[in-house]
């Protein structure tokens, strides 16, 4: 069984060509709540001495043409320790832990705790966008 059909008006041509890159906005909407979100809790879990890490912190955002795009939660690396003056990156260090250091998985566990959702808030912020 087939079904033909012809679409003569030009404008829903347009939409339906405009259809993947709308799509993908709204996927890409969705995404960047979720990691201010993710971002959020890791800074709540994150362990605290001088704030430092936990200021650290930050969503980045990338890749603005239409073959990719891409969201990073990022920490470490651009907020100044004040114990020692450096810029040094041990953010690392007290996520996945050392052989001095026990793991705190402070990121991880706010992915884990978002992460379930976001498939789903995609599905309905792409079909609900779509319907507009």
């Amino acid at each position: 069984m087939s079904i033909l059909f012809e679409v003569t008006d030009q404008s829903v041509k347009t939409s339906l060509a405009e259809l993947p890159t709308k799509m993908m906005d709204y996927a890409f909407e969705v995404m960047l709540k979720q990691a201010e979100l993710i971002k959020g809790l890791a800074q709540v879990y994150c362990p605290v001495e001088t704030g430092s890490l936990r200021d650290s912190i930050r969503v980045e955002r990338g890749g603005e043409n239409k073959q990719w795009r891409q969201i990073k939660v990022r920490m470490g690396g651009y907020v100044t320790n004040p114990k020692t003056g450096k810029k040094v990156n041990y953010a690392g260090f007290q996520e996945f832990g050392t052989k001095f250091i026990v793991a705190k998985l402070f990121l991880t566990q706010a992915v884990n705790e978002v992460q379930p959702t976001i498939a789903g808030m995609i599905e309905t912020n792409v079909v609900r966008g779509v319907q507009e």
